[in-house]
């Protein structure tokens, strides 16, 4: 009866080691020593972070007063059938292939990290949420994400209701970041290849997102009108841009050169450009034009705003040509331009003290 030891069962679940047993206070001692561990009343379980800790470690410190027994979590399978399910759902609903592919990542994750008994109960998703948010610190963005995907599935493919405690995270308000127009003359002027110069030089001068510059045909560069028509781009909308002439002048010289036949920029098997290749062309140009910010193709969209507000351009027009349901979303240049700023004359100025 001497050798008795009482029997620790761990599992894995959302990168932690989860510990139950009945209660013993030499086990529990020898858990307070491990970094990260969390005990939850509710459940009568510890978890400690597997960052912090390998299985080895775990069985070599709890081995003193407990056997050890590790089980493999039963955590539910998503199949085929349901994926289709979820996709032709999202189908029906109208949605992008860019969110259709976001959903099914993160159900997919969800589902294969939720105890098969789960049934998607309310604290199933809140661990999960405050996974991600916690232990893996993801951003305020890819936390929405999550959330939008779980609360589809729930409430859309399995017709239950979402846990109405899941907390959103708030926004994070980060002002985007903008290149001087001397930064992309200079990262323009950088560029020897004349389809890459083509490519840069478009994206900023219309304000294009890069998956709408990639999708270009020749058919939407209207040259009489002096005009781009960008069609079904984010929130499934139509608009037009103005076409820079000396853009179109540039365009001209890439179209003699490369001859596309469809798309505006095509790859070498004829299909559209693709958005990497893109990626790596603005890259290797903010390089040689010395340029040290963290930018991205997309800082090109933000630098055109910025700059056409400091012209002077109304914030409603800036606002139809970006393609923003919202004028909120524009107004976020306004704080980021330094050229009004600046101009700001301080009322200390004014004052007859000094």
């Amino acid at each position: 009866m001497g050798d008795f030891k009482p029997v620790v069962t761990v599992t894995t679940e959302n990168s932690l080691f989860v510990c139950s047993f009945k209660y013993d206070p030499h086990i529990v001692q020898i858990l307070r020593d491990f970094p990260g561990r969390c005990y939850i009343p509710e459940k009568k379980i510890w978890t400690i972070p597997a960052k912090y800790i390998t299985q080895e470690n775990i069985t070599k410190k709890l081995s003193i007063a407990a056997d050890v027994k590790f089980e493999k979590p039963n955590n539910y399978r998503i199949n085929d059938s349901e994926i289709q399910k979820c996709k032709q759902l999202m189908i029906r609903k109208r949605f992008s292939k860019h969110t259709i592919k976001s959903y099914l990542f993160h159900i997919n994750r969800f589902l294969e990290q939720s105890p098969k008994t789960s049934n998607h109960a309310e604290d199933t998703v809140i661990i999960y949420i405050d996974h991600i948010a916690g232990e893996e610190e993801k951003s305020s963005s890819y936390q929405n994400l999550a959330v939008n995907a779980i609360k589809f599935y729930i409430e859309d493919v399995c017709s239950k209701k979402m846990p109405e405690v899941v907390l959103r995270p708030k926004g994070e308000k980060k002002l985007p970041l903008v290149l001087s127009e001397q930064e992309v003359s200079s990262l323009i002027q950088s560029l020897q290849n004349i389809k890459h110069k083509t490519i840069l030089s478009m994206i900023y001068s219309a304000g294009l997102r890069v998956s709408e510059a990639v999708h270009l045909k020749i058919e939407d560069i209207d040259v009489d009108r002096g005009i781009i028509r960008i069609e079904q781009s984010k929130g499934k909308k139509d608009r037009i841009v103005p076409l820079s002439r000396r853009v179109y002048e540039m365009y001209k010289q890439y179209s003699a050169v490369y001859k596309p036949k469809i798309w505006v920029f095509e790859g070498q098997t004829g299909g559209p450009y693709t958005i990497r290749s893109i990626q790596v062309i603005f890259h290797d140009a903010c390089k040689k034009a010395g340029i040290t910010k963290k930018a991205t193709v997309h800082t090109l969209r933000h630098s055109y705003a910025t700059h056409l507000l400091e012209k002077g351009t109304d914030i409603r027009i800036i606002q139809e040509l970006l393609g923003h349901n919202s004028s909120k979303t524009t107004e976020i240049y306004t704080h980021v331009s330094n050229k009004l700023i600046s101009r700001v004359v301080s009322p200390f100025d004014d004052l007859d003290c000094v």
